[in-house]
């Protein structure tokens, strides 16, 4: 093997390990508490509206309930963070997860990542945006 050679297999396994390394590593978060609450708010836009129509087919007055499910779950390094989810219609995977039981997540920038068993034992991964962190709001 030249020196050249051995400079590019140098380089490529550094690279290789860096990108590897870049990835967000899986933490795991307690469920402290859980809660839904009703709210009522627009209904969506159906997919064959845009905004050049006003119909009532497309802008219904008649405002949609919905329901906002929050938790309050734990962090290992003790940090506590409030998450919620929403779920628009009935095929939405959001809903509350068990009290006292641990998730695997992963952090995003303004959302934590939950993977959970749901009632039928499929594998689901669910956004949570974030809401606070300690007790203050997240921007």
């Amino acid at each position: 093997m030249t020196d050249l050679q051995r400079f590019f297999v140098f380089v490529f396994s550094l690279t290789a390990m860096s990108s590897a390394s870049a990835k967000a590593l899986p933490t795991y978060v307690r469920v402290r508490s859980a809660a839904s609450q009703q709210f009522q708010g627009p209904p969506l836009a159906t997919a064959n509206c845009d905004y050049h129509d006003i119909s009532a087919y497309c802008y219904s007055s008649k405002p949609k309930t919905y329901v906002e499910n929050i938790m309050i779950v734990d962090e290992p390094d003790g940090k506590s963070l409030e998450i919620a989810c929403t779920v628009y219609n009935r095929w939405s995977h959001c809903s509350t997860l068990p009290v006292n039981q641990t998730f695997q997540a992963w952090m995003g920038k303004h959302d934590l990542t939950i993977r959970y068993l749901d009632q039928r034992g499929k594998m689901r991964k669910q956004v949570y945006e974030i809401l606070r962190e300690n007790g203050k709001e997240t921007s």
